[in-house]
């Protein structure tokens, strides 16, 4: 536990300076986190070894979906399409290349690579606030599903995936990102602009914790506890923006239909 709240701390203090910032500290940011995040996703494949030309390949498909949609939350279609068609085009020269690992590259590639471009546009676009909006919103009820399983836990809620998460976890954590999340919006006047974000919050809650379990389910196929053993008690950096990464789509998308 001591070793998880020091490297939380540690992250905190490098993290919200460069959101509040922006600029060139937070681009460098998400550069780093897109490196390590194609890392992680391709390490993981290790029954065989993932050919290292993939790590070039998804790498070029994280760089274009930044020059390509700098404005733009979402990535272009035709970034999306010349990537599948290279992805599978791998199966005719690499027999490690069955459809089953192409369609991991390509999903989870485009799920990542999505996520860090929005993660990027909406600071741009919209300011800190709405990303740390996102950012309580996540973290809070992944906060609050911790302790309050760790208190009150009995019901398992999906054990085959993650079998230490609760259904009271999960409610528990509900509430506490709805909460943080709201009080949040309510000071930096986000509230008073969009009452509308209110549902987003409490959504939020929610498919964070989706999220969670989706890169979970991931990790429990290829036989990982974690990601990668880079950030002590938290596991590699997928394993800490696996909500977000999630989340940020769903925020997106709110954003975007709404018309905010």
């Amino acid at each position: 536990m001591k070793e998880r709240i020091i490297t939380a701390l540690c992250l905190i203090a490098v993290v919200v300076p460069a959101v509040v910032f922006g600029g060139i500290f937070y681009k460098i940011l998400i550069a780093v986190v897109m490196g390590l995040s194609v890392y992680e996703m391709l390490h993981i494949c290790s029954r065989p070894r993932i050919g290292l030309y993939m790590y070039f390949l998804v790498g070029a498909f994280f760089v274009g979906g930044f020059l390509l949609s700098r404005d733009s939350l979402l990535i272009s279609n035709y970034l999306l399409l010349v990537y599948m068609a290279c992805v599978l085009a791998c199966m005719i020269f690499d027999e490690k290349c069955n459809i089953e690992r192409a369609a991991y590259v390509f999903t989870m590639g485009t799920l990542v690579c999505a996520g860090c471009h929005a993660l990027l546009v909406m600071r741009l676009s919209y300011g800190w606030e709405y990303l740390l909006l996102l950012a309580i919103a996540t973290f809070g009820s992944d906060t609050g599903a911790y302790f309050t399983g760790m208190a009150i836990g009995k019901h398992k809620l999906i054990p085959r995936l993650s079998p230490k998460k609760t259904i009271e976890g999960s409610i528990g954590g509900i509430i506490l990102g709805s909460v943080l999340g709201l009080i949040f919006a309510y000071f930096t006047g986000i509230l008073a602009k969009h009452w509308i974000i209110i549902p987003a919050v409490i959504v939020m809650t929610l498919t964070g914790q989706i999220g969670d379990l989706i890169f979970s389910a991931i990790k429990r196929y290829f036989e990982v506890k974690d990601y990668s053993k880079l950030l002590p008690g938290h596991g590699g950096i997928l394993d800490r923006i696996d909500s977000l990464t999630y989340n940020v789509l769903i925020f997106s998308f709110f954003l975007m239909i709404v018309g905010l």
